[in-house]
């Protein structure tokens, strides 16, 4: 475990997630989905139960190098950060990423606490040589955020997103791990 002190002088505890934090994780889903239209669901339209949380769980963690943390702060959960690598030998060298975080986290250091321990992990797996995320056009914070890790643009998916009646693009960054 490891933990950072946030800007606010919260502390968030960082660590490899469980399956006893299925029901945590699945009500943390369902409240971050409402706090932003930067992700690709939206407020309880995590639907799975405890157990179905606790089963992709342990399958996502017994296949290295997959990696799934949580950060609590207090005896909450503040964010949750994971990235997974495709089975087929092909494709194998790369991993997908993505990060979440409460509001009352945002601009706090929880989003950077949670990429370095990422890619500290990425860089330490020799089978990984690249890291793949997708966030929103209009997302600059998080845009910013990437680019300060070195992530670089890679291309966009047109329309991808759809929040209500307006749609927005994907872009696409990467991060090359072997350079």
């Amino acid at each position: 475990m490891k933990s950072v002190q946030l800007k606010d002088g919260t502390t968030l505890k960082i660590r490899e997630a469980r399956g006893d934090d299925a029901e945590k994780i699945i009500e943390y889903m369902n409240a971050v989905g409402g706090e932003s239209n930067f992700l690709t669901f939206g407020k309880k339209e995590c639907r799975l139960s405890a157990e179905e949380e606790r089963d992709a769980l342990q399958n996502l963690l017994c296949r290295p190098p997959n990696l799934f943390l949580v950060g609590f702060a207090g005896d909450g959960l503040a964010c949750c950060a994971n990235f997974v690598a495709p089975r087929n030998a092909r494709v194998a060298h790369n991993c997908e990423m993505s990060v979440t975080v409460r509001k009352k986290y945002w601009h706090l250091g929880a989003a950077t606490a949670l990429l370095e321990e990422l890619i500290a992990h990425a860089k330490a797996n020799p089978s990984l040589e690249a890291v793949h995320l997708g966030v929103y056009e209009n997302n600059g914070r998080a845009i910013r955020l990437y680019r300060k890790f070195g992530f670089e643009y890679s291309g966009c998916l047109r329309r991808y997103f759809r929040v209500g009646d307006r749609y927005y693009d994907e872009i696409l960054m990467d991060l090359s791990l072997r350079r």
